[in-house]
This record gives C-alpha cells, structure tokens and sequence, in this order.
C-alpha cells in the first residue's frame, strides 16, 4: 500500500486546486479521478467556454450554508484573487456582461489545461479513469481502495468528488455514502439551475422559441422569487437563465406545494400603458388579422399560440376587437401562467443543493469536525449559488482553503 501526505478524491475544479494548493513544502500529493481526464465537468461550464468567476462575488449569490461560512471561505482566496492566478499561469481573461469572466479564448480547455500543467510541474500524481470504491479511516489513517485494486493510504483526505448534478460527468453522489459511512450527517440533495417541468403542453409547440420577460415563481400566495431574462420554450416545458435562477427555490417545495411560473413579457409597461398602445395599434390596422397586427410586438411563431391560449382567433380583424378582448389580450401578455410539475433530472442540472451539512464543517480550514483529517471542498458541501461564475468560484476558494489546511 503506497502512502502519500495527501489524497484527492476528484479530480474536478476543487480537486485540482486543491491539488496545487496542497503540493509544497516536500508533500506527496495524489489525485485520484474516476474519468478518463481532469475537469470532465469544468470543460462544458459557461456552454464550453467556462465562466470563470464573476467580478462580482458577494455572499448574498449563495445558498444553503449561513452567509458566515460562504463569506469565511470566499474571502480566502476570492474572485480578484482567482483573476490574479490564472492570470499568472498565462491564461488571459475578458469580462462580459454582469462581470462575468471567461478566457480570451473562448475554450474551457485553456482552464483545464492550464491547472494540468501546473498540477505536473509541482510534481502531483495523477491517476484518472480509476473510480475509488472505498475510504475507511483506521488508527488515523485513510486507506483509499481504487477499482483495479490499487491501495494507498494518507494522514490527510480531501474530498472534492462533487455532488449529483451532470453525473454524466463524473458527479454521481459517491463522497456522501463514504462520508456517511464515517458519521457525517448529508442533507437532502435536489437539483438547482435546472430546467422545470410544466403541466401546460403548449410549450412544446414552441420549442426552441426564446421570449424576452419577467419570471415570478409563486406558492400558497407568496412570491419566491423573480429574475428578469430570456426564457426559452422546450418540448417539456421552460428554460433559459431565469428559469434556472428560479428553480433553486422551486425544486424544494415541488410535490409539497402548488407552484406557478408567471411571465410578464412587457416588464417595463403598466397593463394601462400597454392597452393604451395596443388601441393604437388596433386602430391604425384595422382591416389587418389580429395576429398581424401584433407581429411588431411579439415573435410571430409565438402569436398564434398565444391567442389561441386566451381564446381570441388569430385571423379575427383588430376592428372587430372589443375592449374586453383587448384588455384580455394585454392581461395574456402581462401575465402568462403556467404550472410548474417538476425539475428535469439531474442529468440536466448544473449544480447541487444540499449535501454535507455545514455546522460540521470548519469554515476557517473546511477540515471536518466529525473527521480529523478529512478536509472537504467544492460542490459536496451544501453551498450552491447563481449562475454566471459564482459557482466556479465556490470551488476555486474551498478548494485552495482546503488544501492549503490539509498541507499546514
């Protein structure tokens, strides 16, 4: 059994900071990494060009732990400090739009690339395509058993295996049954950023579609949340930036409570300013359909559906429109409802919530409390965030904080 100073259990974006973080002063490192590669995941963030961080990182973009414990870790090693480093491996950033931050290449291959390098030139082990099948502790000390039968033991483990979002690439939920296993209590896990599921088929008809609004998820009366973007129609349902954004506090009640997605696609109108020019509208086309006369408002796949939603005919003139059909139709586009039946799998989403109960957890080190020695980072930990780089900044901070306790 061949012993090293320190274990890495994931080879993700925790894991290789980790990994570098970890990897001074003489200490042996390993990472242990059931895919073929490093960063399976972090290669298809930000749709393959991988978001970074975000300029703007505060607390306030994080969910689960207690803004105490998020704000502990981040400010160790936070988002001008991550620019600073990738920067210093030769990768050049750009920001875009709200701060978020990408490489000028456009390749999630640069990050990846640019930590592989690294990780090899402070001389960390690497094995990859190796699942790890155990992680017992005895007489303090880990004992790490891989698929093939390789063992290797250590004073020190950190678990960056992920949560079970996208297992596809590699995050299937194995670090919460060892730790588990080791007394570690894990809180409920449910998809976050991620799709919904609608009651409501006509979606289907726009698949692909994107429209412009404002989303609110409401329950039992009470507003959850509400994110302002383009929303995307699919065969099952809705997507599309706000739609992620609400999913985070929808997928916990969902099955306990009613909820309804409303879409405002005139967010800067009042329903009286909006009839107001729609009677314009109507009044300077009257021998035009209804459905073309709205074509310079909405997109015109879209009309047909709409109407028919609101029980108006498509070719009916805008000069036989009564009142009340136009103020139905200004109500249809100021508050489109529909009722959310689910989240997609996991398969589809882009982060987990729950996991390793926090209270547990040191915030200054992350090393556990249950579990001297055993130090965890990344998506395992029950913090999940918004998109746009927030997330990917959660595991460069836990993971450099981890690593750098792990070696202390």
């Amino acid at each position: 059994m061949k012993k090293y100073d320190i274990i890495i259990i994931g080879g993700g974006a925790a894991g290789m900071m980790a990994g570098i973080s970890s990897s001074r002063d003489g200490r042996s490192v390993l990472i242990v990494e059931k895919n073929y590669k490093l960063g399976r995941k972090v290669l298809v963030t930000g749709n393959g060009r991988c978001n970074v961080t975000n300029r703007f990182v505060d607390k306030s973009r994080y969910y689960g732990a207690s803004p105490e414990f998020v704000e502990k870790v981040l400010s160790y090693f936070d988002q001008f400090r991550v620019m600073e480093f990738f920067e210093s491996l030769g990768v050049m950033l750009k920001e875009e739009d709200n701060g978020r931050m990408f490489p000028r290449t456009n390749q999630a291959e640069t990050i990846v690339n640019a930590l592989t390098e690294e990780l090899k030139e402070k001389k960390v082990k690497i094995i990859s395509d190796q699942p790890v099948v155990s992680l017992i502790k005895k007489e303090n000390i880990f004992q790490v058993k891989l698929k093939n039968n390789e063992e290797f033991s250590a004073e020190k483990v950190i678990l960056t295996t992920g949560g079970r979002a996208s297992g596809q690439y590699g995050s299937t939920g194995d670090g919460f049954r060892w730790l588990e296993n080791l007394g570690h209590h894990i809180l409920f896990q449910y998809p976050a950023l991620v799709p919904l599921e609608t009651q409501e088929r006509w979606p289907k008809g726009l698949a692909g579609l994107k429209v412009a609004g404002r989303v609110k998820a409401e329950s039992e009366g009470k507003i959850l949340a509400e994110k302002e973007g383009e929303v995307l129609f699919t065969h099952f349902g809705l997507s599309g930036p706000p739609i992620l954004f609400l999913s985070s506090f929808i997928s916990p009640i969902l099955g306990k409570n009613k909820v309804k997605i409303n879409l405002d696609l005139f967010p800067e109108s009042t329903a009286k300013d909006l009839d107001v020019r729609l009677e314009k509208i109507f009044e300077s086309s009257g021998k035009k359909s209804v459905k073309n006369a709205l074509a310079g408002m909405l997109p015109a796949n879209f009309i047909p559906v709409f109407l028919k939603n609101i029980n108006i005919q498509p070719e009916k003139k805008t000069a036989e429109i009564s009142k009340t059909e136009r103020l139905k139709i200004v109500d249809g586009l100021k508050n489109i409802t529909l009722t959310v039946t689910a989240t997609r799998p996991f398969s589809e989403a882009h982060i987990t919530a729950g996991g390793v109960d926090t209270g547990e957890v040191n915030p200054a080190t992350l090393e556990s409390k249950i579990i001297p020695g055993l130090y965890l980072a990344g998506e395992i930990l029950d913090v999940n965030a918004d998109s746009g780089g927030f997330n990917l900044q959660w595991a460069w901070s836990s993971g450099r904080l981890a690593g750098f306790n792990a070696a202390s």
